[in-house]
């Protein structure tokens, strides 16, 4: 990396840290404990790095050396623990404990040497920090101040000291780009620093929350929570000074900062706290002023050990791969500058598991043309039973059907009339506790149920009238319509009405077929039912009435 001091074009901030007004109380600082610290050593670690990270005098390194049985000092054994015992301890170590990470985080030593960043490591100066998209680490310095690394960010820690026998601070971090958020212990003594430097800026701690972003090659951002922060521009010489809600930016070439103040935090209301998918989706309304928002989600159990985290340019955020539990969601804008807003928490509970069986029949939207209906699901392993909800409302008011241990993966449900009808399906397994663990349901699927028309057609004929009946239900309005043939190419008669039967007159005799086309209350067009035959006969009438042959039986016109 080019020194920042050799870069005519670029600009530096110094910052040094000044007793803040208050602090987090879990940010306090550590009370000094008579214990050994214990280094795991890294693949191009040196004895002589160890002495310079963690003794007032590197000298030492001779003493530290036989504490340790004498190893090369050159050549540590990566895995191997060097013990710094407190007697030797003329500074408290400076370095940084990884108290949290999550995702893909990498480390490089001054050496070149890299590998995985585990919790509990201890990192050193010249130590390097890169984490991907959805990496995170949490670092804590010796006297208790906290750094946040966020995902895709790039990190230096340039120098980590603390003097035992002054309470003295001196923390530098060079942020290459990303983002690192900043919680710093108070800091009494004159002449405790924590600067937080970029290619365009660095940011000087007067309070105890504040953050830094970068970005590569554009604009470097500092926003500030509580306290205040100095700002430094090395092209002019000007400064600026950056209170509590307020953001400052610094872009490329620019004489001076620009101040604003921080955006509002977003509006989390609207947000379902219960989430039962294994992917939790929150949206929210949009921001005024904002370009994107940034968001993280931890366990609520464990303060702020981020699980993920991520930038989004939409109001809608989406965490996966996460247990069920309770999390705590953190979300802030950011606005065109690149500075970060206000955040917002808001309490989430995940329960997704088990998760709801896929429904196989009826399909979505599908229609049943009986009274009695078979709901299908698929099954799974480890399933103890199934609960199942019906109802005729999706929001499941007043469920018609309600079971909460169903053995098959299928179910008949009777008594159905025509309508819609809403149905949904959970698994049940045995919980740890060996008590049933219910799932949540799966997304309410709809079927009709539409009753056959017409299925049972009357005709009746008494004279020249003809009276055609048929079946339906309450609330339908039917289409009628009588042919000479099937594909009812002429229709010989047609009728709407809201009645189940028709009286027709005058129909010449012969052979007919009828067709009904009913529709429902709720303005569902069935199709037209199957044609049905039936026969107008026409009898040869006298003055005194119809003609009758020898046996007796009605004389028919052709």
């Amino acid at each position: 990396m080019k020194n920042l001091s050799s870069m005519d074009a670029g600009i530096r901030l110094s910052a040094w840290a000044i007793a803040a007004a208050c602090a987090f109380g879990t940010m306090a600082a550590h009370a000094q404990q008579a214990e050994p610290v214990r280094h795991l050593v890294r693949d191009g670690d040196t004895l002589y790095d160890l002495a310079q990270a963690y003794l007032e005098d590197p000298g030492q390194w001779q003493a530290l050396a036989r504490e340790n049985g004498n190893p090369n000092p050159h050549r540590l054994k990566p895995g191997s623990v060097i013990v710094v015992p407190d007697e030797l301890l003329r500074k408290k170590p400076g370095g940084a404990r990884v108290v949290h990470v999550s995702g893909g985080v990498r480390y490089t030593t001054r050496s070149g040497s890299t590998g995985a960043l585990e919790r509990d490591m201890r990192l050193i100066d010249g130590d390097r920090l890169s984490t991907d998209a959805g990496g995170f680490a949490t670092l804590e310095m010796a006297d208790g101040s906290v750094v946040r690394v966020a995902g895709d960010s790039e990190l230096r820690l340039e120098r980590l000291k603390y003097s035992l026998t002054k309470k003295r601070a001196d923390t530098s971090l060079v942020l290459d780009k990303g983002r690192v958020e900043s919680r710093v212990a108070p800091q009494r003594p004159t002449g405790s620093r924590f600067q937080v430097d970029t290619p365009l800026m660095a940011a000087g701690v007067r309070g105890t929350e504040f953050g830094v972003s970068m970005r590569e090659g554009s604009a470097a951002t500092s926003d500030v929570l509580e306290g205040e922060v100095e700002l430094r521009v090395a092209r002019s010489g000007a400064t600026a000074r950056v209170a509590a809600g307020v953001g400052g930016a610094v872009a490329t070439d620019a004489p001076a900062a620009t101040l604003t103040p921080l955006l509002a935090a977003p509006d989390l209301s609207g947000v379902q706290a219960l989430q039962q998918r294994p992917i939790i989706d929150l949206a929210f309304p949009a921001l005024a002023g904002a370009a994107s928002y940034r968001a993280f989600i931890w366990p609520a159990s464990t303060a702020e050990q981020v699980a993920s985290n991520l930038v989004t340019t939409t109001p809608r955020v989406r965490f996966a791969g996460l247990d069920d539990g309770d999390y705590v969601v953190r979300i802030n804008g950011v606005d065109a500058q690149g500075i970060e807003g206000r955040p917002v928490t808001w309490p989430i509970k995940l329960k997704a598991r088990p998760e709801p069986p896929v429904t196989i029949a009826p399909p979505d939207g599908g229609v049943v043309e009986q009274t009695e209906a078979v709901l299908r699901w698929t099954g799974a392993d480890g399933t103890i039973g199934y609960r199942l909800q019906v109802s005729r409302d999706q929001a499941f008011t007043h469920p018609s059907v309600d079971e909460n241990m169903l053995s098959a993966d299928s179910h008949a449900v009777g008594g159905l009339t025509s309508g819609n009808y809403f149905w949904r399906v959970g698994s049940v397994i045995q919980g740890k506790d060996g008590k049933p663990d219910a799932g949540p349901y799966s997304d309410p699927r709809r079927f009709m149920v539409r009753l056959p028309v017409g299925g049972k057609l009357g005709m009746s004929q008494q004279g020249d009238e003809v009276v055609l009946s048929w079946d339906g239900e309450e609330g339908q309005n039917y289409l009628v319509q009588v042919a000479r043939d099937t594909g009812f190419a002429g229709i010989a008669a047609e009728r709407r009405t809201t009645e189940r039967k028709w009286a027709l007159e005058a129909l010449p005799a012969g052979e007919y077929f009828v067709r009904i086309r009913a529709t429902d209350s709720d303005g569902y067009v069935r199709d037209f039912t199957r044609p049905q035959r039936f026969r107008v006969n026409r009898t040869v009438r006298s003055g005194d009435g119809s003609l009758r042959s020898g046996d007796g039986q009605e004389i028919q016109l052709p």
